[in-house]
């Protein structure tokens, strides 16, 4: 398997763990007592931040990922 499908497939494995563990994070943020409302919201804003670098970062890498193909 060439280097450039590595790539590829290793960023397919990084969206599905990043995906499952966000949701497994919001679904334990949610079980949080409605009294503590104040570290569930800090808590999925601050996902929604790291949501946001995350997409960026694969966004970002999807095209060099695509170049080294191209010169393979």
């Amino acid at each position: 398997m060439s280097i450039s499908a590595n790539a590829f497939r290793w960023l397919d494995i990084l969206e599905k763990e990043f995906d499952k563990a966000f949701v497994d994070l919001d679904l334990l943020l949610g079980e949080i007592d409605e009294d503590q409302s104040e570290i569930t919201d800090d808590g999925r804003a601050r996902m929604t931040t790291l949501s946001a670098c995350f997409a960026q970062l694969t966004h970002k890498l999807q095209p060099i990922s695509e170049a080294n193909a191209k010169l393979e």
